[in-house]
């Protein structure tokens, strides 16, 4: 289960290569494989906008989509929720409607070839303001099929940004059937993520670095089941606020009774995908395979695919760890984690 990975940051660096190539960008260093370094969320942005820049048809969308499912098959996962971020291209030319175009593209090559399912969440940026925020709902409402395009979502810096202007645009969403998430309290405070799920409706955080700074609020999202996507990397890597993964609240987020789920963020760009970040993950805080087995599952509570679905994931969730436990000379559960409805 993965429910945080950008499509653009998912992209391989060669792909970007090829693609500049062919749409006469320039490309700023000679092996592909030296395009993703950066140690600052500034840098890695820079690196992000080379990444975006290079994207302009929609076979480009189309071909990073497909990729990313597959790499992601490659890391072991079944389901993922996935965003794009339109916005970023939109100021370069590129209609929203060929961004979509090619993601649907890939989105349908990739169920027909691939053992993987993915519904799509609409990111809009939030350093272009309330208008571009609402333009964003809006064109995710026009797009009819809710099992491809599931939600919306805002991503991108937060200082210096009043997220409060943003709650007009989440408040339309649920009329179309979309839904809300928000990437807050990662580089900005945890104020962000109040404003989030009280102002703007939020169902699910994505970061949510600075949660436990409001033990109030920490309570609301226990109480509420509202999940955080985590990335810890990510935070090590990019957002530069620990020095290690085993520094991250994960674990007493998880402990206190927070929905938390594990996920890459941008594994292109990291190159360090979700199996990367499992087994980071284990060996920071210890854990065991049950315990790696209940942070999978809370994956699937935390997704927002149909129930039937869910239901399904979860015995297939079940079979697969029991086989796991086989090959590693372990009892089997009866049932499997958290099976029973």
């Amino acid at each position: 289960m993965e429910l945080h990975c950008h499509v653009e940051g998912a992209a391989r660096a060669a792909t970007i290569r090829d693609l500049a190539r062919q749409n006469e960008v320039a490309f700023p260093v000679d092996d592909p494989a030296s395009l993703y370094q950066f140690t600052s969320l500034n840098q890695f942005l820079e690196v992000y906008d080379v990444v975006c820049r290079s994207l302009r048809t929609a076979d480009d969308f189309r071909r990073i989509t497909y990729e990313a499912l597959e790499d992601g098959v490659q890391a072991g996962v079944r389901y993922r929720e996935m965003f794009f971020s339109p916005g970023f291209v939109i100021k370069l030319g590129v209609p929203i409607q060929t961004v979509w175009d090619g993601i649907t593209a890939g989105l349908t090559e990739a169920r027909h070839d691939l053992d993987i399912a993915c519904r799509m969440i609409l990111d809009f940026d939030k350093p272009s303001g309330p208008s571009h925020a609402l333009e964003m709902v809006n064109f995710a409402g026009s797009v009819s099929d809710r099992d491809l395009l599931v939600g919306i979502g805002a991503d991108s810096v937060e200082r210096g940004i009043d997220h409060r202007v943003f709650a007009t645009a989440f408040a339309e969403a649920p009329r179309f059937g979309l839904r809300r998430t928000m990437h807050a309290g990662e580089d900005g405070p945890v104020e962000n993520i109040r404003i989030a799920v009280e102002d703007c409706g939020c169902e699910r955080i994505d970061h949510g670095y600075q949660l436990l700074d409001d033990p109030d609020l920490t309570q609301l999202l226990i109480d509420e089941q509202i999940p955080l996507t985590v990335c810890p990397t990510s935070n090590v890597m990019i957002g530069n606020l620990i020095p290690s993964v085993a520094e991250h609240p994960f674990a007493q987020q998880r402990a206190l009774g927070v929905l938390v789920t594990v996920n890459s963020d941008d594994p292109g760009m990291m190159q360090f995908d979700i199996a990367d970040e499992y087994v980071a993950v284990a060996h920071a805080f210890g854990y065991d395979l049950e315990e790696m087995e209940a942070i999978s599952i809370a994956g699937i509570d935390a997704c927002w695919a149909p129930d039937d679905e869910k239901k399904q994931l979860r015995s297939r969730f079940a079979t697969e760890f029991n086989l796991l436990r086989q090959e590693h000379g372990l009892p089997e559960t009866s049932t499997g984690p958290n099976v029973a409805e």
